[in-house]
């Protein structure tokens, strides 16, 4: 339990920015203890992780490379399917993008732990190895690495774990995917995008660690005479006479919005069972997405769906560029307005990605998807329909 406002001194924003934040921890079975700080989403929530790494790498050397910068070349070693964030992260943190290793997927799309194995042993003796940033439902194909695996191997080199569940976080309340994520409690950092599984507006993210004091070293805009100058010296009786937690000093914004009352709001109305009824019907939907992409010889089914997202196609045996046909079928989708997925490509081939992420996201939808990607790539290809137009809208 969050104590009082009126005993920690804090506005009753940011009381409730606190308290959700443990919510969301709760809700989202992270390793006990570990705290967190609201962000713009998860571009800003992997610099905030990694920015933790850094400087506990760099303090293990005796530096402080927050004051003094980053004397030494760096190694971030991440799953090839990282979001293109981490190397941004890297970049802006002043290890550079060239500092990101990527380590090569299984055919699921997945981390080797094997090449992150060969990786570490093949790395430069001079370079500083920060962190292994892993995924918990890539944003390409919702594929889980083997978290519980590379835990270990982070263990064994004395790394920090990073777990990139900006999207797929939430995956863990549907018990047909839960032991996927075993391997978070060796975390040392992770990260969730409210405004995506969650429903919250967009621009709320997440970052989470196992010791906050990393960040305020990493992060301390240090005292500012017309903040700290406006505050009792003596014991706090009123909620103005302390600057309270120091969000501030955590991340990497000064003003920021009340993100925590929003998150607060959201899971006080839905709860755990209404967010897990909501993750394990989106999940179900790309499965059942998956099974349609099976059944016909007009559809290919490209990668075996482990969250909400499905990666397939549309085929045509006389198509010699299936990328293009199917590049085709999705401007047709987008201008039509009726089903919007976005595409991606797995190992050479452009795919359609459907995501079910929205609180209104319904069952029907994915069949009329479907239907819909049969019915265009049919019409495309000059064969017959056996699904009209008007079925459709």
């Amino acid at each position: 339990m969050v104590a009082s406002p009126q005993r920690l001194g804090l506005t009753a924003f940011h009381y409730l920015e606190e308290m959700s934040l443990r919510w969301l921890a709760d809700l989202l079975q992270l390793p006990a203890g570990m705290q967190g700080i609201y962000t713009s989403g998860g571009s800003v929530a992997n610099i905030v992780a990694l920015g933790a790494a850094r400087q506990s790498a760099f303090e293990r050397l005796g530096e402080d490379p927050a004051r003094q910068g980053v004397s030494l070349p760096c190694r971030i070693f991440a799953s090839a399917a990282a979001h293109h964030t981490v190397y941004r992260a890297a970049a802006v943190l002043g290890m550079g993008r060239d500092s990101v290793v990527p380590i090569a997927l299984d055919g699921a799309g997945r981390m080797c732990p094997e090449d992150l194995r060969r990786r570490l042993a093949d790395c430069d003796p001079s370079a500083v190895k920060v962190a292994i940033v892993a995924n918990a439902g890539s944003t390409d194909t919702g594929a889980i690495d083997p978290l519980q695996a590379i835990g270990c191997i982070a263990r064994e080199h004395n790394l920090w774990l990073h777990v990139d569940g900006a999207y797929g976080l939430p995956g863990i309340l549907d018990p047909t995917c839960a032991t996927l994520y075993t391997g978070l409690r060796l975390a040392d950092s992770t990260c969730v995008d409210p405004h995506k599984w969650l429903g919250a507006p967009v621009g709320v993210g997440a970052a989470f660690v196992r010791d906050r004091a990393l960040l305020q070293r990493a992060f301390t805009q240090e005292a500012a005479d017309y903040l700290e100058g406006t505050c009792s010296q003596t014991t706090a009786m009123h909620s103005l006479d302390s600057l309270g937690l120091p969000y501030a000093d955590w991340g990497l914004e000064l003003s920021a919005p009340s993100r925590g009352v929003v998150v607060w709001a959201l899971i006080r109305e839905i709860g755990k069972r209404g967010l897990a009824q909501r993750v394990c019907r989106h999940n179900a939907m790309a499965r059942r997405v998956a099974d349609r992409a099976r059944q016909g010889p007009r559809l290919e089914l490209v990668l075996e769906p482990t969250l909400s997202i499905c990666c397939f196609r549309y085929r045509d045996s006389r198509w010699k560029d299936l990328n293009q046909l199917n590049r085709q079928i999705h401007r047709q989708l987008i201008h039509s307005g009726v089903n919007m997925p976005s595409t991606t490509t797995v190992n050479g081939k452009l795919v359609l990605r459907p995501c079910f992420i929205g609180a209104r996201a319904l069952w029907e939808q994915a069949d009329s998807l479907v239907d819909e990607v049969l019915w265009i790539g049919d019409r495309i290809a000059g064969k017959s329909t056996t699904v009209t137009r008007g079925e459709l809208i």
